[in-house]
């Protein structure tokens, strides 16, 4: 996938930083943050860079939520917390095409 100069979640989806992995299909990764809230802290991200979470595509936002679906199924199972939440950010820091799955007990 095409990456943005100087964008770390770019390096990570191109191999060229180190992040644990969580899952990933075709369009989106899912990656444990590197500064968790909590347990669990994971960032689902689009592959692709973009600015704004708009400019993604349909199938590129219906991707992320269904990674984070899947990692939060995954996290009810292992962990069984009482809920899962799911927020989009990226406010501050480009790009803001990801969202958080916090695991709350």
């Amino acid at each position: 996938m095409e990456g943005e100069r100087g964008c770390v979640f770019c390096d990570i989806v191109a191999g060229k930083a180190e992040a644990y992995k969580i899952y990933e299909d075709e369009l989106s990764i899912c990656i444990l943050d590197v500064h968790p809230y909590t347990k669990g802290h994971c960032l689902v991200i689009a592959k692709r860079h973009v600015q704004w979470w708009h400019e993604l595509s349909d199938e590129e936002n219906a991707s992320l939520f269904k990674v984070a679906k899947v990692v939060a199924n995954r996290m009810m199972d292992k962990f069984e917390p009482d809920f899962i939440f799911l927020y989009a950010r990226g406010r501050r820091i480009p790009p803001p095409s990801f969202i958080d799955s916090d695991l709350q007990r």
